[in-house]
């Protein structure tokens, strides 16, 4: 089941990365972030300004896609 949900996650975020034309194809994709302890969000988000910057996305695409790369606790 985590598999699929995994598999699901990473669907949506291509969907949202190739479905918006107007950014064209991303330069790098960003990693993902669940929420958990061992990771850190501070990192996570100064990493995706960093991805987004790399594919010239400006805040408005950074705030359509950031849902793609949410996943388990933090997505909810």
């Amino acid at each position: 089941m985590q598999e699929q949900n995994e598999n699901r996650e990473r669907l949506v975020a291509e969907w949202m990365i190739k479905g918006q034309a107007k950014r064209g194809k991303p330069i790098t994709t960003p990693k993902s972030f669940s929420g958990r302890v061992r990771e850190d969000p501070t990192s996570f988000l100064e990493n995706l300004v960093v991805d987004a910057e790399a594919n010239g996305w400006d805040e408005t695409d950074l705030l359509e896609v950031i849902g793609g790369f949410l996943k388990d606790n933090a997505r909810e």
